[in-house]
């Protein structure tokens, strides 16, 4: 659309990342803090609008300002989003948050094959580059008024007292950090994965659709994968289930790379089941340590953690360009599961805090306040 070189784009890709994933720790801290009520719907909003418009922009500056803007939406509506879920789920967070994070995960999977169909829908009747996504503007509009409603009646109940950083989260900083170190080793294995796995396959001379089905059964699997370890969790515990399904995730994710098309595909959805198997349950793990700041808990395992993935992923990029192989590069980061599984089978099993995570005033409270 603007004729920008790679790097260029690059920069743009990676400030929409940086927003959506940065953004979450910034949005969590502040609903926490100050008790923001039913904002969810609103950032689907702001979100849908933005994304579906974006073809729209007459110049690159306005391209990306609408980039940031969604990624403000998606970061608003993350941290809240994943502490409903956490309240909804009563006793079984983890399974709870596997639930949530089926909805993106497929969510993902189906805008890959989408989003091709709307560009070419689009240009069939005469729209420019990437102005197709308007068509899905209504549908996103009905669902975030939906989501708006739905939270309104159903609200988490206010803390007795407001999220502090110094109070609520730095105490536990020692017990959260070997978690989200798992987290992020992960994370960069499945940017690497879903953002590089389908260039390469267009590399070898496949359809915009065929390079669709890999980012769909890789993120299909890791729904599917997230709810079954949850589930497993469990029965066996948070940390065996962490560990075993990242150390069975590096020989399918080594040999998808290099297998014929149909079987690839096979052995990408079942090394998301694997990969990120315990995704979910590393998410609940960092609300169970932080009760008293349970949005600012779900931005960790939903934004911080992306966001330093995506930082790192430039390197695959680089490795790429320096081997000649971008196989060889997107494999490399197939190994990084098996220390995330040393460090999280190695963490000391976290103490939690003995406070309810919903500490909800008492009558008389209210009365004294009044």
């Amino acid at each position: 659309m603007f004729s920008l070189d790679n790097r260029q784009l690059g920069l743009l890709m990676m400030l929409s990342v940086l927003i959506t994933n940065l953004g979450q720790p910034v949005f969590g801290y502040l609903t926490d803090r100050f008790r923001w009520r039913n904002v969810v719907g609103l950032g689907v909003f702001i979100s849908v609008v933005f994304t579906c418009t974006v073809g729209f922009m007459p110049n690159v500056w306005l391209f990306a300002a609408a980039l940031v803007l969604a990624g403000v939406g998606t970061a608003l509506f993350h941290p809240q989003g994943g502490g409903l879920a956490a309240h909804a789920s009563g006793q079984r967070r983890a399974f709870g948050m596997s639930i949530f994070a089926l909805g993106g995960a497929v969510g993902y999977a189906v805008g890959a094959l989408a989003g091709p169909m709307l560009h070419r829908l689009g240009e069939r009747v005469g729209l420019g580059p990437l102005q197709g996504f308007i068509f899905a503007l209504p549908l996103g509009v009905l669902l975030a008024y939906i989501l708006h409603v739905f939270t309104g009646s159903y609200q988490v109940a206010a803390a007795k007292s407001s999220f502090h950083l110094r109070v609520h989260l730095l105490p536990y900083w020692r017990q959260l950090t070997p978690v989200f170190v798992v987290m992020v080793l992960r994370a960069v294995t499945v940017v690497a994965y879903g953002g590089f796995f389908q260039v390469l396959v267009g590399d070898r001379g496949l359809s915009v659709y065929h390079q669709g089905l890999v980012l769909f059964s890789f993120a299909f699997g890791g729904a599917l994968g997230g709810m079954l370890a949850a589930r497993f969790s469990e029965l066996w515990g948070a940390r065996f289930i962490t560990a075993v399904t990242l150390l069975l995730s590096p020989p399918l994710l080594y040999y998808a790379v290099y297998a014929p098309f149909a079987a690839g595909v096979v052995l990408l959805f079942l090394a998301g089941v694997m990969v990120r198997g315990g995704e979910p349950v590393n998410i609940a793990q960092t609300q169970d340590l932080l009760p008293h700041g349970v949005s600012m808990a779900s931005s960790i395992g939903m934004g911080l953690t992306w966001g330093v993935a995506g930082v790192a992923t430039p390197l695959v990029g680089w490795i790429s360009d320096y081997t000649g192989s971008l196989a060889y590069a997107i494999v490399l980061t197939a190994v990084l599961p098996i220390p995330a599984a040393v460090i999280a089978w190695a963490a000391p099993v976290a103490r939690l805090q003995k406070s309810s995570p919903m500490d909800v005033p008492s009558d008389d409270d209210c009365t004294r306040h009044s």
